[in-house]
Formats: C-alpha cells, sequence, structure tokens
C-alpha cells in the first residue's frame, strides 16, 4: 500500500529526485506511527483482560494465560520497533530491558521441577499412600488399606506417574499436545471436542516406549489369563481441592494384551471436552497434569455400591450412607441406575432406615469378559441388591477406612460370588456442612409457592434453590446448545454432563444417585440438583421457567424469588488456583504502571519495570516524534484557491484530492477545496471555515501592554517571522490522512489525523502553542482548550502555554468529528489570550464555543456526503 501512494505521488507531482527522500521519511514515520497505536491499543486490551481474569478467579487454562501473555509481549515488541524505525538510533536500548522482563515473564510459568524417572510400575502389593506421587491417590490409597487395615483389594499393579513421563516425553506428545491446545485456543464446549479430538488421535498415533510396554507385559503375565480394570488415577484426582470425578476414563474387561491400548484411552480422558471443562473451571494448569493408572484383577460381583461414610449434603452426621445395586457398581457412579440406599448409625452399626429402589437393569461380567447390561424382571427389580447384614458389614469397613485417613471418604466397593467384600477405590469425601440435610424441611407451604409445586419427592443431590428455563439434554448436539444460566434435565445422571454444570442454574436428572459422580461435581460448583426424580423428563419438558429445590426435593413452576433467597446455598470454594498463582506472578511483569512523569529523570528506557512501562514510554516518545520538525514533503505542493490571505497550501501524498483536481479556472499550482476528497482534510476545513471568525477580541489596556512586552523579549513572536516551513501553511493529505502545521501570527499549531476502517489505527493529534499575552492569559486560553477537547474524548496535557492533545481507537466518523472540532478552536481561540484577564472571560469564552461546536457538528455528515467523503 504504502509503495503505491508513494508511487502515485511520484507520477502525479512529478518529485524530483532530490526530494524524494524527504517523502520516503515523512510517509515511513506515519505508517510506523500509525502502526504503533494498534499494537499500543492490542497490548492495553490484553492487559486488561488478564486483569480482569485474575479479579475475577476464573483465568481460564494456563495454556490461554500463557497465549495471551505471549501476545502481550508481542505487541509490545511490535512498539518497540515501529518507535525504533520512527527514530532510528535513539531508542534501541529498550530491546534490552524488553528482553530482560521476558525471561522474568518466562520464569513466573515454571511448574514444579521435574525428578529422575522412576519404575513405570509398581505391583499393587507394594503400595502405599507415600506412594501417591507416583501412582495417584486413587491406588495408593488401595495399597495403604490393603496394607495397613487388611482390606480386601483387587490384584494388580500400577503404571505410574514415571510411565507417564516416558510416554509422553520420548514420543514429543507433551510438545504437540500443548501445541494443538494453543492452536485451538477455544472455550465453548464445541471447540473443546474439537480439540479432544486431535490430541485423541495424536495419542494413538505415538508409539508406545518398548520399557514401559514390557515392564506392562511382565505384570500381566504374573497376574494370569485374568480380565482388568483399567482405572485412571491421576496425580491430584481425588483430592479435596479437586475430586474429577467421573472426568476421567475406566475400562472393564480388558485382556491383558489390551492393557496398554486401555491406557491409551485413559490418557486421553485426561484431554476430553468434559475434562479440559473442568480443568479450566477448576484453575488447574493442563501443563501440570499427569495421568497414572491402576491395572487390577476384575471383580465378577454380584452387586456392588458407594458408601458416604458421612451425608454428602449435610444433615444427619450420625449415620453413614450405603448404596447397592445387583451386579457391577457401575449403574451407582454413572447415574444409569437407581440404587438401594440405607442409613447406618454410625455409633451402634445398625440399619436405621432403608429406601428399596426398583432397579431396571444391571452389569454383568460376561465369560469372555465383557461387561453386559442385563435387564431385571421377575420381581427380582425390586428385591435389596445384598442382604442387611453386608450392609452393616461395610458400614463398619468404611468407618475403619475414615478413622484411619482421618477424613469422611466416598468408597466404592464390589462383592464377589464367594461373599467377599472388595474395596475398588476409596478418596476423601467433601460434606456441604452448612447445608440442611435432605428432607430435613417440610414441604415449603408459603403463600408463594404454595399450589405450584408440580414435581416432589426427588431425591436431594445438592442443595440450594434456583429458577431457569428447563432444558432437556440428550444428545451431544444438545450439549453443545446448552444456553447459559437454564435448568439442566437429563435422563440419567451421566458424568458426561459435568462440563454444563458451571453455566447451569440447576440440575435434574430422572435416574442416578445422589452418591453417584454427577453429584459429586454439583456439589464442587453449589449447583442445586435433584437426582433421583421419576418422570422428571416427561412433566418437565416445555413448561418454561422452573424452580429446583435442591433441599427439600421438589420442583416448582415458575421463579419463586423468595424461596431462592430464603434457602442457603453453600458457596463453593474459594481457593488459589494453580493458575492463579501463575497468571498473578506473570501479571507483576505486564500490568504495573511506574513510567508516570515524562519530565522525570526515570522516564527512560532503562527506567521500564514492566510491559506496561514500555508502552506508556513508547506511546509518549512516538506522539513526540510526531510533532518533532522536519521531514515535511512540501515539493510539488498546490495553492488553496480563494485563499491567499492566508497561503493554505497542499500536498497530496496519494489518494487526497480528486484525479481530475483543479480545473479550467485553475493552473497546474492551484487546487480547489471541492477536489479534495481526504475526510479528516475536509473535516478539518469544514471546522475552520463553518463559523465566520469574528476577528481579534478588544484587549484590555494590560492585555495589550502584555503583547508588547512579550513581542519585545521574545524576537521569535514578532509578526512576520519565518516558521520552520516558510510564509505558507501546509496540508499534507492522503485519502484517509491529514496533516496541517502551520502559524497563525504568534500562535504555532500542528493538527494530524487518520480516519480509516479499523479504528485501531485511527487517531487525532493537537499540539498548540504560543500567544502574544503574557504566560499566564496563556495558560489559561490552553486550559480552556484542554477542558473542550477532554469533554470530548481527549486526552490533554499543558505545559507552560503548550497543549497537547490526542484523541485514538476510535471510529472513522469520531476522527472526523475530532477535526472539524480542531478547526474550530484553532481558528477562532487565536488572540484571545489578549482578553482573558478574569474567570468570568472563561466562562464566556467556553459557553460560546461549545455552543457553536454543537451546531457545528450537525453539519459535519452533510459537509463529507456532499464532498463524496462519507462511507
Amino acid at each position: 500500500m504504502k509503495t503505491a501512494l508513494k508511487t502515485l505521488f511520484h507520477f502525479i507531482h512529478g518529485n524530483p529526485e532530490g526530494k524524494r527522500e524527504a517523502v520516503e521519511k515523512f510517509l515511513n514515520k506515519s505508517e510506523e506511527f500509525r502502526l504503533l497505536l494498534a499494537a499500543n491499543g492490542k497490548a492495553l486490551e490484553l492487559m486488561a483482560e488478564m486483569t480482569e481474569a485474575a479479579r475475577s478467579g476464573h483465568p481460564s487454562g494456563i495454556t490461554r494465560v500463557r497465549a495471551f501473555s505471549v501476545m502481550v509481549a508481542s505487541s509490545v515488541r511490535q512498539m518497540i520497533e515501529r518507535l525504533c524505525r520512527m527514530a532510528p538510533g535513539r531508542y534501541d536500548a529498550l530491546r534490552e530491558v524488553f528482553n530482560a522482563i521476558v525471561q522474568d515473564m518466562d520464569q513466573a510459568f515454571a511448574g514444579p521441577p521435574k525428578g529422575p524417572l522412576g519404575p513405570t510400575v509398581v505391583r499393587m502389593a507394594d503400595l502405599r499412600a507415600i506412594d501417591l506421587l507416583e501412582t495417584g491417590s486413587k491406588v495408593a490409597m488401595l495399597g495403604e488399606i490393603k496394607a495397613e487395615l487388611g482390606a480386601v483389594v483387587p490384584r494388580g499393579f500400577a503404571i505410574t506417574a514415571s510411565g507417564f513421563r516416558l510416554f509422553m516425553e520420548s514420543t514429543g506428545l507433551d510438545d504437540e499436545i500443548n501445541r494443538l491446545i494453543q492452536i485451538h485456543d477455544g472455550n465453548s464446549l464445541e471447540e473443546l471436542t474439537d480439540l479432544a479430538r486431535s490430541i485423541r488421535q495424536a495419542i494413538d498415533l505415538a508409539p508406545m516406549p518398548e520399557e514401559l510396554e514390557t515392564a506392562v507385559r511382565e505384570q500381566c503375565a504374573r497376574l494370569g489369563d485374568v480380565r482388568l480394570a483399567v482405572r485412571s488415577s491421576a496425580l491430584g484426582e481425588d483430592s479435596e481441592q479437586a475430586g474429577f470425578a467421573g472426568q476421567f476414563a475406566t475400562r472393564l474387561g480388558v485382556k491383558p494384551a489390551q492393557v496398554t491400548d486401555a491406557y491409551r484411552e485413559v490418557v486421553s480422558s485426561m484431554y476430553s471436552a468434559t475434562a479440559m471443562t473442568y480443568v479450566r473451571n477448576r484453575g488447574l494448569r493442563e501443563d501440570g497434569m499427569v495421568m497414572a493408572a491402576g491395572c487390577m484383577e476384575m471383580i465378577n460381583a454380584v452387586a456392588g455400591g458407594v458408601i458416604y461414610t458421612r451425608p454428602p449434603v449435610g444433615g444427619d452426621s450420625d449415620a453413614v450412607i450405603v448404596n447397592a445395586v445387583p451386579g457391577l457398581p457401575c449403574a451407582v457412579v454413572d447415574g444409569s441406575s437407581m440404587a438401594d440406599s440405607y442409613s447406618v448409625d454410625r455409633e451402634t452399626g445398625r440399619i436405621r432406615s432403608r429406601d428399596i429402589a426398583e432397579k431396571e437393569i444391571r452389569f454383568i461380567l460376561t465369560s469372555g469378559g465383557k461387561v453386559r447390561k442385563e435387564k431385571l424382571y421377575g420381581g427380582r427389580e425390586l428385591e435389596p441388591a445384598v442382604p442387611d447384614r453386608d450392609i452393616e458389614r461395610l458400614a463398619a469397613l468404611a468407618l475403619r477406612i475414615e478413622e484411619h485417613f482421618g477424613h469422611p471418604q466416598d468408597i466404592e466397593w464390589a462383592k464377589d460370588r464367594d461373599g467377599l467384600i472388595v474395596i475398588l477405590q476409596c478418596r476423601p469425601l467433601t460434606v456441604c456442612e452448612d447445608a440442611p440435610g435432605p428432607r430435613s424441611k417440610p414441604w415449603s407451604d408459603d403463600e408463594e409457592s404454595r399450589g405450584l409445586a408440580i414435581l416432589s419427592g426427588c431425591i436431594p443431590a445438592s442443595p440450594g434453590a434456583a429458577a431457569g428455563y428447563v432444558v432437556k439434554v440428550e444428545t451431544e448436539e444438545d450439549m453443545f446448545r446448552f444456553p447459559d444460566g437454564a435448568v439442566l434435565l437429563a435422563r440419567n445422571a451421566r458424568p458426561q454432563l459435568s462440563a454444563l454444570l458451571p453455566r447451569a442454574a440447576a440440575l435434574v436428572a430422572e435416574f442416578g444417585s445422589s452418591v453417584g459422580h454427577l453429584a459429586n461435581v454439583a456439589r464442587e460448583y453449589a449447583i442445586p440438583a435433584l437426582i433421583g426424580a421419576p418422570g422428571a423428563v416427561e412433566r418437565l419438558s416445555g413448561v418454561g421457567v422452573i424452580t429446583v429445590n435442591g433441599s427439600n426435593g421438589t420442583i416448582y413452576l415458575g421463579r419463586r424469588k423468595r424461596m431462592i433467597q430464603r434457602e442457603a446455598r453453600p458457596t463453593a470454594r474459594v481457593r488459589t488456583t494453580d493458575v492463579g498463582l501463575a497468571l498473578e506472578r506473570v501479571l507483576r511483569f505486564i500490568t504495573p504502571l511506574t513510567l508516570t512523569d515524562p519530565e522525570s529523570t526515570e522516564f527512560r528506557p532503562e527506567g521500564c519495570r514492566s510491559m506496561h512501562d514500555i508502552t506508556r514510554f513508547c506511546h509518549e516518545k512516538a506522539v513526540y516524534e510526531m510533532f518533532a520538525q522536519g521531514d515535511r514533503p512540501v515539493s510539488g505542493a498546490r495553492r488553496l484557491a480563494g485563499e491567499r490571505a492566508m497561503q493554505y497550501w497542499l500536498v497530496d501524498i496519494g489518494g487526497g484530492t480528486s484525479a481530475d483536481a483543479g480545473g479550467p479556472a485553475n493552473s497546474r499550482r492551484d487546487i480547489t477545496i471541492e477536489a479534495v476528497c481526504s475526510s479528516p482534510m475536509r473535516a478539518l476545513w469544514y471546522g475552520m471555515m463553518a463559523v465566520p471568525w469574528e476577528g481579534p477580541p478588544p484587549p484590555t489596556m494590560d492585555g495589550f501592554m502584555s503583547v508588547m512586552t512579550s513581542a519585545a523579549r521574545n524576537p521569535a513572536l514578532a509578526a512576520g517571522v519565518r516558521n520552520d516551513m516558510g510564509e505558507r501553511n501546509y496540508f499534507i493529505v492522503g485519502g484517509r490522512y491529514c496533516n496541517l502545521q502551520s502559524r497563525f501570527g504568534f500562535h504555532f499549531c500542528t493538527i494530524e489525523g487518520f480516519a480509516g476502517d479499523d479504528p485501531n489505527v485511527n487517531y487525532a493529534l493537537f499540539q498548540f502553542k504560543g500567544g502574544g499575552a503574557s504566560m499566564d492569559r496563556r495558560h489559561l486560553r490552553s486550559r480552556l482548550v484542554a477542558e473542550i477537547l477532554e469533554k470530548r474524548g481527549f486526552i490533554a496535557e499543558i505545559r507552560e502555554d503548550a497543549l497537547f492533545a490526542r484523541l485514538e481507537g476510535v471510529s472513522r466518523q469520531a476522527v472526523e468529528q475530532a477535526m472539524a472540532v480542531l478547526g474550530y478552536l484553532l481558528m477562532h481561540t487565536r488572540q484571545i489570550d489578549m482578553s482573558m484577564a478574569d474567570p468570568g472571560m472563561t466562562v464566556r469564552y467556553r459557553e460560546r464555543f461549545e455552543a457553536d461546536i454543537e451546531r457545528l457538528l450537525e453539519g459535519l455528515p452533510n459537509e463529507l456526503r456532499e464532498a463524496g467523503c462519507a462511507a
């Protein structure tokens, strides 16, 4: 573009060879300044987003934070390079300062140091709790209760964190996954689903390290011809900070020869859309996730379930809650079936209450090792999954585990065909201690809600009350379309739905259990939830707005405001997240602004302590360079016809005038204002001429004496002295550009503007200095002009009698209006310093100028439209 403008300029004006250098410098400086402003706007915008993310406590993923930091650094680097090109050799020291700050930023992202690789696999019999940094807590806790409590756990082994690191580093998967995350850089569920597919493909194609494959093969040979359950045991999983309930995959019925393939699936599940949503909402670092896995012999269970050693939603703290289903226990945790529920007294160990559910299905392990769903009928669906004595055995064992770890536990169990109770996993249980217990309150019978209950008797899974438009979710497409703030209605409490919970007002699931994965995640997010709501899908579909009371198990038609206010919702646990900490560390090198005074001795490259400091410095110096004298082309100038008194001349650097500029009545050296098609020039000219100047105000006697005294002391203020461009006033114009540097009597002025379609590169600059009166009167005049401009969005600074004002990052129309205002002020504020003897005069001038400007701007669109400049 710039080359084309230069070619056009040379063609039209026949610029002599000796004059081209000035043109070149001028064009380059203007272009660099525009691009510097664009980079400045981008850098400040990114800094604002990062600051807001830190303030909100939801900084998204570490990859996104890192990407934002890189983009800030890139924009600041562009500013440095643009400034250095505007003034070669003057600001080179900025590069060294920038590099030092970037190194500090990089250090801010450093994670915990990685130690040397350990064993890739460890036998279950050799594991203890202290091994959790290698095996994850899920597997390490099983080893602990086997060794210390004599609990029965499956035979098997763990693929360790070292095995995972070997897999990721030896194949380059870690770099590839980080690259894919940066490329996709999306937050919506649909974008994360696409990202998950890409990562899954990369993991599937990566070769398994021979060392790891051999170790797995040896362990499988030791176990014999069995079927295995390959379970996730990620580092940090099942912790109090992040449960990851149901986020990662478990593969059941795996043959020994298929273990590494199942392991790939478990590793891939760490990057599923659901898991990534959870990781980002919990503020965890994607690059800090490590997936260990447990490979355990499958238990051919006749029954199984989940135990909570305390009620998870508060209430009866003296009870142990035991859930049971026939067959494999996966039907409880994935919410696909109703479960029997028991309350067992912690003191006596006796059952206090039981709720035998109608269980339509069970999962069984076939002789071929596959897991199959089987329908229950003939009255079996109503039978208890296990006898009462097993419930009491389970409660007793659960309390021993809780006592050993000193914390309420969430325990998954199975009963094999020999009646042996096998513990499949145990993990810390999060209890909503401040929440009322399920059904601890009678039905709400307040006037507002009476008669509006449309479904009752549902199983409370997360307390509180919330309202929203009910939206049924059955398919993946339904998940993509789920709107923020709606009530999530589902038939089954599938763990995959947890990706929607951060955006949902409440959750209602027809089947499932309050001890399932989805219920756990709902409690983590403090989302009111009812799981186990028979008939909910049919009763609620299409009813519009409902209120879900997660405390009393009732759903009401409409929004019940008093109920929502009355039902205390537990506050989601607030913690300083890993990503939040990294963001805070890196922001120390990005956002602080210490360079505030351009007149300070510290205002130099070496004084910059942050990216914000560098942007401030570059911007200040760039504006200075634009106002600096010299480098303005004047050859080929054409006189603006009809304005002989003021000697206006015009230089077109490309596209500023029409192709047939001039006319029969004009010579080649003249041009009319009608031939100008630069919109900022037209706007500026319109502002200068729309309101006739009444001439200089009558000076007061002391004002007249002030002029005489100043003129006598300062030869530069003598009328008729040559300015830097001779006696002429020059407009330099392009299609979207205008620069006017001129002198009116004792007043020196520069106006410049660019009005394009991209707001990021648009600007209007104004410099005004001088006057014939004393300094205090000239200062009052500058103060008056600054106040008028500040009301219209300018940033104005005054140094003695000099005024510097700028407007940036605005629309084309805003720049055109600004140029019209500057034109008006240029013409009508000259020489008023001689009459500014008291505050009353300032008020009168301000009122008159502002009234004139209001009328002036009303006619501006017509003026540009008639001139063919308006879009």
